[in-house]
């Protein structure tokens, strides 16, 4: 991955703490909310998972996925198509584990089923807007008026891989 779209992977994604995880399944994409735990420095997004889940299930027949973050807050939206790989890396799991992913896996890493995913990123579409939401306001309603769509924030595709 050039640094350049490693670098926006991990900045966008990092304004987001949860995204939409879509799985195929039966010729339907399937999607549910996960947290990422970790943006790494190749900017693939790593999240814990269980074996025994459903998303896993679908991972281990189709391993293409889709990620989904919307941030209304902070006007970031993307649209991440990639490969997903399960990891059973303990020494990664015990650098990753914390207070939240125990919501989901009280037994800790002992959990015989808990395990990390990772997406590889290969293609991200993303829309962001920093400035104000005043001057996007006023520039929206200036369009309303005027008629020429408006110019706001940024859009664009990046081939990652």
């Amino acid at each position: 991955m050039e640094a350049n779209s490693r670098d926006k992977v991990k900045e966008l994604v990092s304004r987001s703490r949860v995204g939409m995880l879509g799985t195929r399944e039966e010729g339907f994409i399937r999607f549910r909310p996960m947290s990422h735990v970790d943006i790494d420095d190749d900017g693939n997004i790593w999240f814990f998972i269980s074996m025994d889940s459903l998303t896993a299930q679908n991972i281990q027949r189709n391993p293409t996925v889709q990620l989904i973050y919307a941030n209304e807050g902070d006007s970031v939206y993307l649209n991440i198509e990639g490969v997903a790989k399960v990891s059973h890396d303990k020494n990664r799991m015990k650098e990753l584990f914390n207070p939240f992913v125990r919501a989901w896996f009280p037994k800790g890493l002992k959990d015989p089923s808990i395990a990390l995913l990772a997406v590889y990123p290969e293609e991200m579409e993303y829309w962001s807007n920093d400035e104000s939401r005043v001057l996007t306001y006023l520039k929206i309603l200036l369009a309303g008026a005027t008629g020429p769509q408006p110019p706001i924030g940024d859009h664009g595709t990046l081939a990652v891989q």
